[in-house]
């Protein structure tokens, strides 16, 4: 009687290993994905939020910046014949700006004045509300300070002031000139910020400019240290 043998195969070490490698390639492949799936969901929310707040900050900068004014106070003196009359007092309140914000350390890179009267006619009373505000500095975050609550934008690389001044001229018209002129009646005020996101994400090299112009009625006055 002949017995008959019946084969058996088994894996080779090389097959295993072999495995194992194809295994580890399709993981490796598979966190590469979603590494790069989730650091442009990053990069994407960063863009909405940068986006939203942005929209908010130059809202309130452009309110702000354009309600400038000197410091005005209204009084009542007596006039001919002992009638009162309204008298208004002005003190100069320049706009103030870093020459260089970028290069500025943490603190106040703008300041200026805004003055509100509400007058009752019919009493004659009044009342006068001065508001310093201020853009400060705090590393890569700006803060617009002074309102009713502090309105900030973050991420912010790159910090540059345009500065033009308007000035009045003997014939009564106006012309603008570039550079602070304090005999200035009102200032072109531009702000160019460039955004990139934090480190470590996927678009390290990312930049996003933005840029905003304002009239103020008031003079520019450069300082290192702008504040009232």
């Amino acid at each position: 009687m002949k017995l008959k043998l019946q084969s058996k195969k088994a894996f080779t070490i090389i097959e295993i290993v072999t495995s194992i490698l194809v295994m580890a390639g399709f993981i490796t492949a598979v966190m590469y994905l979603y590494s790069r799936s989730n650091s442009s969901f990053k990069i994407t929310a960063w863009k909405q939020e940068r986006t939203a707040q942005a929209d908010i900050f130059w809202t309130y900068m452009r309110k702000a910046l354009e309600e400038a004014t000197n410091r005005l106070e209204f009084e009542f003196k007596p006039g001919p014949g002992g009638v009162p009359e309204m008298m208004l007092n002005e003190m100069p309140r320049p706009f103030k700006f870093h020459p260089d914000p970028t290069g500025a350390p943490d603190g106040n890179i703008m300041t200026w004045n805004v003055s509100k009267t509400n007058i009752d006619m019919m009493t004659s009373n009044h009342t006068s509300v001065h508001n310093i505000f201020a853009l400060v500095k705090s590393g890569h975050r700006l803060t617009l300070v002074g309102g009713a609550r502090p309105i900030f934008i973050d991420d912010v690389v790159r910090i540059e002031f345009k500065i033009s001044s308007v000035i009045k001229t003997p014939n009564n018209t106006e012309e603008t000139k570039d550079g602070a002129n304090p005999a200035a009646i009102g200032t072109f005020l531009e702000i160019s910020l460039i955004m990139a996101p934090p480190d470590g994400y996927i678009a390290g090299d990312l930049r996003v400019p933005m840029n905003h112009k304002f009239r103020l009625n008031v003079a520019p006055f450069s300082d290192s240290a702008p504040t009232y």
